[in-house]
């Protein structure tokens, strides 16, 4: 049976739908990023998947996990790994690539769902509006494939030009609970957060919809 190491940001990470999902067909084990470093390498390659979700912390923070991390994502890359990356994932990912890392300069953020500018729509069948919750964006580098336009930001999803490395700027794995945990974190409502009662009621009209596009991407790549 195939293998999948969840690389999550935080300790006590609710992984959403992605671990229902795995679960009916893959042994998954869960990491959080701080202790990478304490793996040896032939213990951390040894997965048929990779996916780093996402997380408070930026791309662009110089502290000496990010770094690490950025390190074993290099050596995955080498390895010609499947990697997902899931917003601060997706992130990491295109930063390796020559990708900027920014804020909007209108100081807006991305908190709600919003429909997909669509330029892969085949990637796409049969679903409209993914969840964003970031106040940083991706821009464009030569080494992507565009699947997705942003609103605000740049880029909403990618793949690697002939690698199997995909990252997606929106929250693809969310259910009810992790949306309540991370609105109730939120320092501000910065300028584009949709209030809780709308993001839970677009969740409701979209959930089935997104939960069955991403069981035939993880089925099909994995």
């Amino acid at each position: 049976m195939k293998k999948v190491l969840l690389i999550t940001h935080h300790e006590t990470s609710n992984l959403g739908i992605i671990s229902k999902i795995l679960s009916k067909k893959y042994l998954i084990t869960s990491i959080y990023y701080k202790n990478l470093k304490n793996l040896g390498s032939n213990e951390l390659l040894g997965y048929s998947a990779y996916i780093f979700f996402g997380g408070k912390m930026s791309a662009n923070s110089q502290s000496e996990v990010i770094n690490n991390e950025f390190i074993f994502l290099k050596k995955l890359i080498k390895s010609n790994k499947l990697i997902i990356g899931i917003c601060l994932g997706a992130q990491l990912i295109a930063k390796i690539y020559g990708s900027k890392i920014y804020k909007n300069k209108n100081n807006l953020v991305e908190i709600g769902y919003r429909k997909l500018d669509k330029i892969n729509e085949k990637f796409f069948k049969n679903v409209s509006s993914m969840l964003q919750f970031h106040n940083e964006g991706i821009t464009y580098n030569p080494h992507m494939s565009i699947y997705a336009k942003g609103r605000n930001f740049e880029i909403d999803a990618f793949k690697i030009k002939k690698k199997k490395i995909y990252g997606f700027q929106f929250h693809p794995e969310v259910n009810e609970s992790m949306i309540k945990n991370w609105y109730s974190n939120l320092s501000s409502l910065k300028k584009g957060t949709d209030s809780l009662s709308k993001i839970l009621l677009d969740h409701k009209k979209n959930c089935e919809k997104n939960y069955k596009w991403l069981s035939n991407f993880l089925y099909k790549v994995i």
